[in-house]
This record gives structure tokens, C-alpha cells and sequence, in this order.
């Protein structure tokens, strides 16, 4: 217990180091002494003489002070609200003047009372919703500000577009420094493409206001973890339209951006002005080194380190690398080299390793650092050198260096994808959080079969991580290193093991899933059913699930009781138990006692629907020319020739209407631009995962999952791609192939039958692609898509390439050549 709040204390400093550093800038910014108020607020203290001084200065009485001075202070701020609305009722009851909440009361609780998902997207998000319209007008962009900034540290994405929604209405003064801030706060989301287009939104608004963009906002977006390609050739222009003239951390960020999307052109540009912008010429050199490292990614036919380098007016001498002003060879050299090795896909592993181990073994600046072994590591798990990378990554750990996030990372999918996933998982409990503040590991992998609780060291076989790294001081395993090693169970067909990682990811590592995630999950339920279709075992367990008398399978460990002390510690012995063993159990599909589809299929759609309650009107655009179950039946062809006679005489009479209301209705995006007193109860519903957006490789995932799990679920496509219009998702033309052909195995009509639908203009499977050829138009016409755009209408040969797609993910040997 103590562990846990540990981890969560950590976790919450970052968040209110930014909630400081907003309160600073605000108080700079307005010259408002409540802001002074508010930062004291966050302790509990009687109402001394600087308090007095502070609430005379913002001409609040101290009745009103004690008045509401429970729900500042409150424990939670589930309690706070309950507080507020006791308060409130009091006051409307006696006929008080102002009932209404002071602003003081609501931006202290969204300062200071935010400590869990929890509370950010319930808690919180009543209290914005709720109590928006009755504050000040100048105080409701604070207000939208600070929700943002919890929203963002815990990465709950799904509400942010109405909260745009409404700071865009209410944000009337002060413009210069509400978008700015609204703007920082938005760019703490970690690599979110739904974050991006809201800035992009909002970018585009300060356009029309003509709101100036600060420097300091140019460096907040064009972070690593958030900025993408479009949002920063929408920030290049507008910095030259404004005259802003970029500092070199700008340069730096154009750089790598553009060298990591490929735009190799406008990379040099920005390396070169890097190197007229720095007179430090190490500086200029380690700008040198990051576009190398990028370039090398997108081109990984260039084996030549001068040729993409050097500059264009100076060409290097023999004895020194890319950089004429640089006579000698240091770590930093050696490690661009080997990225530049790493990332040239013609180098072999030997060859590769060749260049790690003679450098090492006859230069004396060689001494390889974290970065140097991530490096290696990252080059050999590409070229599938598991072994090696093993190698490698013992040699990291007995070296003594401090790992980080990143090498980290690459060590759990070495272990695991060598075949020693229980090590993985032991590492990364490690540095979780719980050993932060435990002297001894809560789970120790043996030699045995058998992990066992104990607090005793052991070397699990080959790797001592107890006895040969230190966790660090404060937990910072996030969702991008989770992730990883889901994908790298996902590789070595443990998906059951995904399914209890996803049951417990927040108490197992204090993080949220996010569209990754999501992903990963919908892959290993696919995965798990297929598998389980090729054992004798698996057949028979699912064909059990039909049965009257079906055994009941245990819930993989998933709800455990909140009041459980060791929950945590019997969750992680039952996976080290599954990991244990290299044999995989006979059965992998079944989760919560059902199909492994069937639960994620659940779980994607209590997402959409909860993330985005309205979303529950949104209708499919065509139907299924057969009924969900009723695909095989014997009487199938007789009913669809009976249909289809009904239909046909009758389309012209009754069914016009309701087919142009198909092709053309829904084409209205989903828009959540609402009274956001309306939007109070329902902005959450049943099943949500806030923390996920889903981008279109996750409805991808989804759309396969329903096409290939169950016949029946393929009725359900048409209303996929309704939500992933409604959601501004922008479809790609694998997407829409794989869609159509899933589609044609419930949407045709035998071959008569289907040219008459065809003539008389009644056939789903033609409406659905006059519907998304609409679709695509639209999109074309709005802000997803601009000129110049490729078309994403599947033709021909795309649809061919989705039929052969399908055949081969049904059948792994199709179009293999018999031997």
C-alpha cells in the first residue's frame, strides 16, 4: 500500500509542477491577485494574516472563506462536490443572493484535488461541465486550462473535443494568453494524432482572430511526443507569415521532424541554418548527429555516412568523419556510425556486431554508453538476431550503467522475444514502482517452474536482474514501454498473457491503455481464436462455450476485489505461473469465460459508445442481405430469392426514400458542440476508456477482428465505418478494401439476384460504396483532407489486394507455391 502511494506521488509531481508553472505564468500574465490565493490554497491553513491579506486583496469576505472552506480542503474531490452540492442546496433553501459556486473554490479543486484517472475523468469532468456557465467569464478559460493539464498527465484524449468546443465560445479576453496556455497544456498529451488535429483547430482559430503564437508555445508543440508532420508545416508557415525568427531549439525540432517523416529537402535546409544559427560547433555537430540518426530511418539504402552528411561546401578530410571543423573521433562519432549501421538494412547482424566489437576492442574513446547499447539492440532486434541481442543485452546489464526508459524498452522485447517473456516481466516490475519503496522484489523468477513470492534473491538462469540493476528512485515506466512488451507477447503467441496485462494494467503499473493498446488487444483476440481453431483442444473448449452444460473457465485473473492488500502480489505470481513455461496452454481464447473475440469486440464498443454516448444514435448506412446467424441455413437461397423478388417490385414504390437516407444519411460528423450543461451526465458512459482514440490501424484492427471471428459479426462493418466518420477518423484504402470485401460475404446477393439489386439500384454492397465514395468526398471538401490529398477510394486492384489480404490472414499457406 505504501508502494502505491509512492508511485502515485511521483507521478503527480510532473503534473503539479505544471499546475505551478500555469498559476506563475497566469499571475504574470493578468495581474490577478487570486492566483496568489489559489497557489496557497493547496495547504491546509487557518485563517492567518497573510490569508486575511490575500482574501482582502480579492475582496472575499471570510464568511465566504469559511463558507466554502471544507470543500477546498475536503480529503478527495469526489467528497469536494459532494460538499458543493450540500452547500449549494443550503443556500438556494434560505433564498441566499449567490448560491452559486465562487471561481476561487473551482480552480483550487482543479489545482490541487486531481490525484487519479479517476478523478480526472468523473470528478473533474463534472466540475467543469457543470459549473462553467456560472462562474465569470474571465475565469472559465483558467478553468478549461487546468482540466486540460489533468487530462493530458493522466492522457484521457476522449473528452478534449468538447472541451475545445467550449474554450473556443467562452475565450473572448485575454486571447493572447488563454490559446497560448490552452495550447501548452494540450501538447502534455503523448503522442496523440487526436490531440494534434485539436491544435491544429485551434491554431487555425487564433488565424482568423489573428492571435499571435508565442516561442515558447512553437517549442511546446513541436515536442517529440506530440507534434506531427501536418501541425508542423502549419507552424513553418505561420512562423513565417508572423516574422518570428526561430531560435535553435526550433531549428533542432524542424530538423527532426522533417528528417524523421522523410522530407530529407527541408531537413538540410534547417541543418544548415542550424549550423549559420550555432556558434558552438559542438552544438551544431550534435544537430548533425540527430539528423544522421533520422535520415538513416527513412533511407536505408544510403550505407554511406558521407554521402548524407557532409556538408555540400566542405567536404571532409580522410582522417575525420562528416564534420570538416572536427579532427578527432569521439563516443559520439562511434555511436552515429552505429546508428547509421543500424538503420542500413544491407549491413548483416556479423557485420554489424563486427563494427561494435572492433571499435570497442582498438579505439580507447569506445567506451560504450546506454545510448550505444540501444543503439545495438534496436539493430539486431530488427534483423531478428535474438540470440545476439541476448548477448548483448547481458553485457549492457553486468556493465553497471543506469538504464533508461528507452533501453528499458528494448531490453524487455530482447528478453522477450528471445524466449524469456518471465524475465521480462520481472524487469519490469522492477521498475514499476512497487520496488521504489520495498527493499525486496514482490515476485522473484527461479529456476524452478514454479515462481514463488519470496524475499530472497535469485538468478533466473541466464539474467540476475536483482542482483545486477537498481530500480530507480521514482517509477517511470509509462504506456509506450507496456506497449512494447504486449507487442512482443503478441509476436511469440502469448495473448493470453496480453489479456491479464490488460485486465490489470493500472494496478499492476499506475498507466492507461492507450490506441495502441487497443490495438494490441484486438490482435491478440484474433490471434488467440485462430490458434485455438488449429488445436483439437481449443475446438473443443470453444465448442463447450455452445453447450447447456459448459464448464466454467476462470476470469484470468482479472476483477479482484479493491479491499485485497496483495492483490497486486497475486496478480503478478499468476502471470509469472503463465510465464513460467515455454509450452504455450493448450487454450488461449478464452477470456472472462467467453471467446476471446467476443470480450474485445465488447470492449471496442463499450469504448466508442462510452466514450461518445452519442454516439448510440448513429445508425449503419446499408443492412445485410442476410440476417446475423442465418448466413448457412438451409433456406437461405430460397428466402433470398424470395427477398429479393419483394424487393425489387417494390423499390420503386416504397424503398427510394430509405435507400438515398442510407447512401446520404450520417454524413454529418459527430459534432459536440452542445450546452455543456447537457453534456454533464452523458459526456462518460458505460464501458469507457477515455484514455483511447482510436485512429484508423485501430478500427483496422477492429474490422478484422469482426470479419474474420464470426460470420455474424460482419454485419456489424457498415456501422464501423459509420462511428469512424462521425469520429473525423480518416480511412485509408486498406482499410476500406478489407472493409468492402468482408462486406461482400454478407452484403451480395448470389450473381441473379445481385445484377437485378444492381439495375434497380437496391444493392448494399453498391450503396455502401456510393456511401463511402461520398464519405470520401466529404472529407476532401473538410479539414482531414486537403488539395493534393490522395484519393482513398479503393479501386480494383485495391479491392483484389483485400481479397488476397483475407484469403491469406483465413489461410497463412495461401498463394504459397506447393513444394
Amino acid at each position: 500500500m505504501q508502494a502505491s502511494v509512492v508511485r502515485c506521488s511521483a507521478s503527480l509531481a510532473r503534473l503539479h509542477k505544471r499546475t505551478r508553472a500555469y498559476l506563475n505564468v497566469a499571475r504574470a500574465a493578468t495581474s490577478d491577485p487570486l492566483w496568489n490565493l489559489i497557489q496557497r490554497l493547496r495547504w491546509d491553513s487557518e485563517a492567518d494574516d497573510w490569508t486575511d491579506r490575500a482574501l482582502r486583496r480579492c475582496g472575499i469576505s471570510r464568511d465566504d472563506y469559511l463558507r466554502w472552506k471544507p470543500a477546498v480542503f475536503s480529503p478527495s474531490l469526489g467528497v469536494a462536490l459532494d460538499i458543493l452540492d450540500v452547500r449549494q442546496t443550503v443556500l438556494r433553501s434560505a433564498a441566499h443572493d449567490n448560491s452559486a459556486v465562487p471561481p476561487w473554490v473551482l480552480l483550487a479543486l482543479a489545482c490541487h484535488k486531481v490525484r487519479t484517472p479517476s478523478d480526472a475523468q468523473d470528478h473533474l469532468l463534472k466540475l467543469t461541465f457543470s459549473k462553467l456557465n456560472a462562474i465569470q467569464a474571465q475565469y472559465k478559460p483558467p478553468l478549461l486550462v487546468l482540466t486540460t493539464l489533468s487530462l493530458a498527465h493522466f492522457g484521457i484524449i476522449a473528452p478534449m473535443r468538447p472541451l475545445v468546443d467550449l474554450f473556443l465560445l467562452h475565450t473572448t479576453e485575454s486571447c493572447l494568453f488563454h490559446f497560448n496556455a490552452f495550447l501548452q497544456a494540450l501538447s502534455s498529451f503523448s503522442r496523440s494524432e487526436e490531440a494534434a488535429k485539436l491544435a491544429l483547430t485551434i491554431l487555425e482559430t487564433m488565424t482568423s482572430r489573428q492571435i499571435p503564437l508565442q516561442l515558447h508555445t512553437y517549442r511546446s508543440l513541436m515536442t517529440d511526443r506530440f507534434v506531427t508532420l501536418q501541425l508542423t508545416k502549419y507552424l513553418r508557415t505561420r512562423m513565417t507569415h508572423e516574422g518570428v525568427v526561430p531560435t535553435a531549439d526550433h531549428l533542432e525540432a524542424y530538423l527532426r521532424i522533417f528528417s524523421d517523416h522523410g522530407a530529407i529537402h527541408e531537413a538540410r535546409q534547417y541543418l544548415r541554418a542550424i549550423q549559420e544559427y550555432c556558434n558552438d560547433r559542438a552544438s551544431a555537430f550534435h544537430y548533425l548527429h540527430n539528423l544522421l540518426q533520422l535520415e538513416g530511418r527513412k533511407r536505408p539504402q544510403g550505407s554511406s555516412i558521407q554521402s548524407i552528411t557532409t556538408h555540400p561546401r566542405h567536404h571532409p578530410a580522410p582522417t575525420t568523419f562528416w564534420s570538416g571543423n572536427k579532427h578527432s573521433v569521439d563516443i559520439y562519432d562511434w555511436t552515429t556510425a552505429l546508428v547509421s549501421a543500424a538503420n542500413d538494412r544491407k549491413i548483416t547482424t556479423s557485420a554489424l556486431l563486427h563494427l561494435f566489437e572492433n571499435a570497442r576492442a582498438k579505439t580507447k574513446v569506445f567506451r560504450p554508453t546506454v545510448a550505444t547499447y540501444t543503439v545495438l539492440l534496436r539493430g539486431l532486434i530488427w534483423r531478428r538476431s535474438y540470440p545476439e541481442a541476448l548477448r548483448i543485452w547481458n553485457e549492457l546489464v553486468d556493465s553497471g550503467l543506469t538504464l533508461d526508459r528507452k533501453a528499458l524498452t528494448v531490453g524487455v522485447q530482447v528478453l522477450t522475444r528471445s524466449g524469456h517473456p518471465q524475465d521480462a516481466f520481472y524487469l519490469l516490475d522492477l521498475f514499476s514502482g512497487e520496488h521504489s519503496s520495498q527493499s525486496e522484489p514482490a515476485c522473484v523468477p527461479s529456476r524452478s517452474s514454479e515462481p514463488t513470492l519470496a524475499p530472497t534473491v535469485s538468478k533466473p538462469g541466464f539474467l540476475g536482474i536483482r542482483a545486477r540493476l537498481s530500480p530507480p528512485s521514482s517509477p517511470w515506466i509509462n504506456i509506450i514501454v507496456i506497449n512494447e512488451f504486449l507487442v512482443s507477447l503478441l509476436r511469440i503467441g502469448r495473448p493470453d498473457v496480453v489479456f491479464k496485462i490488460w485486465d490489470n494494467m493500472t494496478l499492476l503499473y499506475d498507466v492507461l491503455p492507450d490506441d495502441v493498446t487497443m490495438n494490441v488487444l484486438l490482435k491478440s483476440a484474433l490471434l488467440a481464436v485462430k490458434m485455438d481453431r488449429e488445436s483439437v483442444r481449443g475446438s473443443v473448449a470453444h465448442f463447450a462455450l455452445q453447450t447447456p452444460f459448459r464448464r466454467r473457465w476462470a476470469a484470468s485473473s482479472s476483477v479482484l476485489d479493491d479491499s485485497d492488500d496483495g492483490k497486486r502480489a497475486v496478480v503478478v505470481k499468476d502471470i509469472m505461473a503463465s510465464l513460467a513455461t515455454p509450452v504455450r496452454p493448450s487454450v488461449v481464447g478464452i477470456w472472462r469465460g467467453r471467446t476471446a473475440a467476443d470480450v474485445a469486440r465488447d470492449i471496442f464498443r463499450g469504448m466508442v459508445l462510452g466514450n461518445w454516448p452519442r454516439m448510440q444514435h448513429v445508425t449503419a448506412p446499408v443492412s445485410a442481405v442476410r440476417s446475423p446467424g442465418k448466413e448457412g441455413t438451409p433456406i437461405a437461397p430460397i428466402l433470398e430469392l424470395a427477398k429479393s423478388l419483394v424487393v425489387g417490385l417494390s423499390h420503386k414504390a416504397v424503398t427510394t426514400t430509405s435507400q438515398n437516407e442510407k447512401v446520404t444519411g450520417g454524413g454529418e460528423r459527430y459534432n459536440v458542440t452542445h450546452d455543456s450543461a447537457n453534456q454533464t451526465e452523458n459526456i462518460l458512459g458505460p464501458g469507457a476508456i477515455p484514455s483511447v482514440h482510436p485512429s484508423s490501424s485501430t478500427f483496422l484492427a477492429y474490422i478484422k477482428l469482426l470479419g474474420l471471428s464470426s460470420p455474424s459479426y460482419a454485419h456489424e462493418i457498415p456501422l464501423t465505418l459509420a462511428w469512424m466518420r462521425h469520429l473525423s477518423v480518416t480511412p485509408t484504402r486498406q482499410l476500406l478494401s478489407i472493409a468492402l470485401v468482408f462486406w461482400a460475404e454478407v452484403g451480395l446477393r448470389g450473381p441473379i439476384f445481385e445484377e437485378w439489386a444492381e439495375k434497380g439500384g437496391y444493392s448494399e454492397y453498391g450503396c455502401l460504396e456510393n456511401w463511402i465514395a461520398e464519405w470520401v468526398v466529404s472529407h476532401g471538401k473538410g479539414s482531414l483532407l486537403k488539395d493534393g490529398d490522395e484519393d482513398v477510394r479503393p479501386t480494383e486492384e485495391d479491392i483484389y489486394k483485400g481479397i488476397r489480404a483475407v484469403a491469406r490472414m483465413r489461410d497463412r499457406s495461401f498463394g504459397r507455391n506447393a513444394r
